[in-house]
């Protein structure tokens, strides 16, 4: 068993897809897409106010400005077909912080879950999906993944996620003023814990929650009282059964 932790504070989402059928004008090094044409994926997120999905497909993410109508029949990790215009990379947010490194407090009581499910692939970047009665979950995997889960196995998926907030470390030796939230006890399965922004929340109930590896994505029961935007710590525990 093995017990994996990370702190994210930004995301950068690349756009990248070769287009099916489009019209592009070569730019240098890229191609910009001038005209609608289709694309297709797995839904990773949306943003209603302004019709734009991105779509992932064989590790890529892209995004797609689509009309309203369109948006409103995804559903989020479901495969789907939309026909738009290709965008670039979201302008990276250019944020101020201070001297001193960042901590995440807790700001509310943990929310658990339990989703039996099985494995259906294990990434090259150590990170799994479990097909679950609640549809698919991405969820980190320890090193050399593969001598302890086959795809097609049935698994257990535990999940706990708390709100945070981070602040500035401060006060007397460089602590931070007030609990910090603390790398749970080993347990037996996969652990992994990631502190991050919540990138979107489906009607399901499934949050998508930015790492390193990719978004994560899990369930957990009342996830109407998270938002995008707001900063969580997410365990998650795999074990074969």
């Amino acid at each position: 068993m093995k017990t994996v932790g990370v702190l994210v504070t930004a995301l950068i989402l690349v756009g990248c897809v070769v287009p099916v059928g489009a019209q592009t004008v070569v730019v240098g090094a890229q191609t910009v897409v001038t005209t609608p044409s289709q694309y297709s994926g797995e839904v990773w997120t949306w943003d209603s106010g302004r019709s734009i999905v991105t779509l992932y497909d064989a590790g890529r993410q892209f995004r797609v400005q689509v009309t309203p109508d369109q948006i409103a029949r995804l559903n989020h990790h479901g495969f789907a077909t939309v026909n738009g215009v290709l965008l670039g990379p979201e302008p990276i947010e250019t944020v101020l912080l201070p001297a001193q490194p960042m901590v995440a407090q807790p700001s509310g009581a943990a929310i658990t879950a339990e989703v039996a499910g099985q494995i259906a692939s294990i990434d090259g970047n150590g990170a799994a999906i479990v097909e679950s009665a609640r549809g698919p979950l991405r969820v980190w995997l320890a090193d050399n993944a593969q001598s302890r889960f086959a795809v097609g196995r049935p698994v257990m998926l535990r999940i706990s996620m708390q709100p945070v907030r981070m602040v500035a470390v401060s006060g007397a030796g460089g602590l931070a003023s007030g609990p910090t939230v603390t790398v749970p006890a080993p347990v037996q399965g996969d652990q992994a814990v990631v502190v991050g922004r919540i990138l979107s929340v489906s009607p399901t109930g499934t949050l998508a929650i930015e790492s390193p590896r990719g978004p994560i994505s899990v369930w957990v029961p009342n996830a109407a009282s998270f938002k995008t935007g707001d900063f969580v710590q997410v365990q998650t525990v795999v074990q074969a059964i």
